[in-house]
């Protein structure tokens, strides 16, 4: 199988199946995407969604109306999902997102001044091919009892403690020992990250820049 970051939270896979992550890329897919699974419905990771002609959506089923009725997605295309679903090679999972609460909507109110956009129900995404692939979106926390090859970092500065909210993805990370992790989300205005600090944070390999990663060996 063969991985790459395409900007934002936006990762594109190539193995048993196209598949293609959270859609709001700075770098254009390979046509042929059969599958595009979405976190949740902020901007940054469904905001090109309409722009891929292919592929079936994957996503909860508040996200699905939010893909029709704002980005005009066609209603065949959509396909509504739960934690614990699987289709094809990607097993459906939990999502965790701290933007649902009282704090965020208090901080969005007094510091950004508006009311912060709706998420919808989040969901993680478990990419089960020649190695495994977990992508969480932009959230701290991962589905318990998995133990991924690859780990989708969202590796930013959060706007509210941005040292705990990284202090927390290291202690993820550590976790789950993941063999490989993929920055992500880390180029986004205002919140923007260095990915090569992860280098001397954790054990596992970084796969850096926007080029294709080819992973083989599963773990264990």
């Amino acid at each position: 199988m063969k991985v790459r970051f395409l900007g934002h939270s936006c990762v594109e896979i190539i193995g048993k199946h196209h598949i293609l992550i959270d859609p709001d890329f700075i770098h254009p897919p390979q046509s042929g995407v059969e599958y595009i699974c979405i976190s949740h419905a902020h901007r940054d990771h469904i905001g090109r969604v309409a722009e891929v002609p292919e592929g079936f959506i994957l996503a909860s089923p508040d996200v699905c109306e939010y893909a029709l009725k704002k980005y005009g997605v066609e209603r065949e295309r959509l396909c509504a999902v739960k934690a614990g679903d699987r289709q094809a090679n990607i097993r459906i999972l939990p999502g965790f997102s701290v933007t649902n609460n009282f704090i965020h909507l208090i901080f969005s109110l007094l510091i950004k001044h508006k009311i912060p956009e709706p998420a919808g129900t989040p969901l993680s995404f478990l990419v089960e091919d020649e190695a495994s692939l977990l992508h969480i979106g932009d959230a701290n926390q991962a589905p318990e009892n998995i133990s991924p090859d690859i780990l989708c970092l969202p590796w930013r500065k959060a706007p509210y403690k941005p040292e705990a909210y990284q202090e927390s993805l290291i202690n993820l990370a550590k976790h789950l020992s993941a063999q490989y992790i993929l920055p992500i989300h880390y180029d986004l205005p205002g919140t923007e990250a260095n990915p090569q600090e992860l280098i001397s944070l954790v054990d596992a390999k970084i796969l850096e820049g926007n080029d294709w990663h080819y992973i083989s060996k599963q773990k264990g």
